[in-house]
């Protein structure tokens, strides 16, 4: 019997990657009835609502293009000039826009910084990214796992932090799989033990 539960328990797991999978299917899929019952609801016809969903998709696909290929879109750039004018509203924007711009897959994003430094305490080593820099005080985000869109805002000495060639990407992809993938592992075993030698001196 114990043996029993034990190997249903492995095969749960070996089919968890699957059911998350599904799930993300589901979750869009209900997503897009919903947005489509939402649209039925005023246009009362079926293929206008299909039509505004495919403009919609294609539009979004048309922004995304012109800010890979230009570095910018006119449309994103009027709106950002007038939500930023905007009392508090413009405040929010503009924070929510500089993290969304951490995790954008393009040039400028990839050139990002991602730095190992001790959080929350000594010995124990974090990626983070580099938000900004002034003299010797850095601005680090550490994510948190398993989602790196959440974590903390901390100011650090740069002697502290130790440089690495993870990109966004690489970062995100550690935090998400919480360290199961360990990408570049031979260089950030490397940081990590020289900077604890150094400590130790």
């Amino acid at each position: 019997m114990g043996n029993f539960f034990r190997y249903m328990f492995v095969g749960a797991l070996a089919l968890i990657p699957l059911i998350v999978v599904i799930q993300i299917i589901l979750w869009v899929e209900n997503l897009a009835n919903n947005l489509f019952s939402y649209l039925f609801i005023y246009t009362n016809d079926t293929l206008l609502s299909v039509g505004i969903i495919v403009f919609i998709v294609l539009f979004l696909a048309f922004i995304g293009s012109s800010i890979e290929k230009v570095g910018k879109s006119i449309l994103v750039n009027f709106i950002d000039k007038i939500l930023e004018k905007l009392p508090a509203i413009g405040t929010i924007y503009g924070i929510v826009k500089k993290i969304t711009e951490l995790f954008k897959p393009n040039a400028k994003s990839q050139r990002r910084e991602v730095v190992l430094v001790e959080y929350p305490k000594s010995g124990l080593w974090v990626p983070a990214y580099v938000l900004n820099k002034h003299n010797d005080i850095w601005v680090l985000f550490v994510p948190t796992s398993p989602n790196p869109t959440s974590g903390y805002a901390i100011m650090v000495d740069k002697k502290i932090v130790q440089p690495t060639t993870l990109t966004i990407s690489e970062a995100s992809q550690f935090i998400v799989s919480m360290g199961a993938d360990f990408i570049k592992k031979e260089e950030l075993s490397v940081i990590i033990k020289e900077a604890n030698k150094q400590n130790n001196m």
